[in-house]
């Protein structure tokens, strides 16, 4: 559970403000800790006499109060979590699904927000401390909350505010809610600042993949960990399909893959305007083709009847690409089902896979018999699972580094020096 732990805090309106402000919450933390301790000392020697009430006194003791009645907590930071914001609403659903995870990765969290800016200059900051309870429920950690809103100019300038306000010789990781400007001075000078970028690629405008294709070069020129809640979202549909075609008598059928055909929901029939974000759809075709050791023939393109297409090669054979608009009652890009065609020694198998908020369902059919059925127990992840999971491995993920490189090259980025392509 999170709380602040100190109650409203006055606005600062410079980086040595917010500094002050910082030594002083947690100076006076130190101060009142001491004073427990040695009320607690002296609690103990005065009721040795009464072991059972000593006991219950030093258990009261070790939750000390301030004046607010708030319990005092210790700053255990173990990342520093940037958070290019924008504007405030968006800026408030970040700070409460961080509070969400503070429990398990306490950190120093910036929240930017820009406001006016061709106004004056000017800064804002306000500080929070959450008093983070263990699942014990006696012990507590801290975190802190930096809310800071640039204005005018200021807001040109970011990179100048984030660096003095930052925990040294701790990692940090840079959430990008919206669209990352990846083409732009402001990302020039914020990626070098970051040791893994977040984003959510099913949450940019239009199709996505021109900014798909953005972020698979940076992260190829930069070396940067990326962390996308678009594909984070699939590890169930992965797990649950991996675990099905390790059946001894359908993974030869994993190297004879013919076809990958993947359904998605849009609110027109035929995605008339081509605007669906297709980021998620995409990902499921390019982990496959990366886990699969495919190769790219021809990168996807969009035909008139909104259908998108690519051609892949697995060892002698080639494997066509189907995304594919259908009108659904679920939000627009979501998948809705995948399903693979394989040939081999005269058979053909085709696996679909479709998904609701709890489970995930799989189906073989062998020469159009039905030779399995599973259905996994596998809830949507929420927020913050995706938050938790973004932050918590210390190194890259190999399959997202793959599926996000063959990602690249399906949309015909070959290397950081090619341009993105459109929708």
């Amino acid at each position: 559970m999170a709380q602040d732990l100190n109650g409203p805090r006055p606005v600062a309106h410079s980086i040595p403000e917010v500094e002050g402000q910082l030594s002083n919450l947690w100076a006076r933390a130190a101060v009142v800790r001491a004073q427990a301790a040695d009320a607690h000392a002296r609690l103990v020697a005065a009721q040795a006499e009464a072991a059972a009430r000593a006991a219950a006194a030093l258990a009261a003791s070790q939750e000390t109060s301030d004046a607010g009645g708030h319990h005092v907590a210790a700053r255990t930071s173990v990342l520093n979590l940037v958070v290019m914001a924008g504007d405030a609403d968006t800026a408030d659903a970040c700070a409460l699904t961080i509070a969400a995870t503070a429990g398990r990765h306490a950190s120093r969290s910036l929240v930017l927000t820009e406001v006016d800016p061709e106004g004056p200059s000017g800064l804002d900051a306000r500080i929070e401390a959450l008093a983070l309870t263990t699942s014990a429920g006696k012990a507590e950690t801290g975190a802190e909350m930096i809310y800071v809103t640039a204005h005018g100019e200021t807001g040109s300038h970011l990179a100048s505010i984030i660096v003095p306000l930052l925990v040294h010789d701790l990692p940090v990781a840079l959430w990008w809610p919206a669209d990352p400007p990846f083409e732009t001075h402001r990302a020039e000078r914020l990626l070098p600042l970051a040791d893994r970028l977040i984003v959510d690629g099913s949450a940019w405008s239009g199709c996505g993949l021109g900014m798909l294709g953005q972020l698979a070069a940076v992260a190829e020129q930069r070396n940067l960990v990326v962390m996308d809640w678009a594909l984070l979202r699939q590890s169930r549909w992965r797990e649950a399909l991996a675990s099905v075609y390790d059946l001894p008598d359908l993974r030869p059928h994993l190297g004879a893959v013919r076809r990958i055909e993947v359904e998605y929901a849009a609110t027109k029939a035929g995605d008339p305007d081509g605007d669906t974000n297709v980021v998620r759809p995409l990902y499921h075709v390019a982990w496959l083709a990366s886990r699969l050791g495919m190769t790219v023939v021809s990168p996807l393109r969009r035909l008139d009847t909104g259908t998108r297409t690519a051609m892949l090669r697995q060892s002698g054979h080639e494997v066509e690409v189907v995304l594919m608009p259908a009108v659904s009652k679920l939000p627009d890009g979501s998948t809705v089902r995948v399903e693979i065609t394989s040939r081999l020694r005269g058979a053909e198998l085709i696996g679909t896979v479709a998904a609701s908020d709890r489970s995930v369902d799989v189906v073989i059919l062998d020469n159009g018999r039905e030779r399995v059925r599973r259905s996994y127990a596998a809830p949507r992840l929420k927020d913050a699972d995706l938050l938790g999971r973004a932050v918590e491995e210390g190194a890259a993920d190999p399959v997202s580094v793959h599926a996000l490189s063959t990602a690249g090259r399906l949309l015909g980025v070959e290397s950081a020096a090619h341009k993105a392509v459109g929708c």
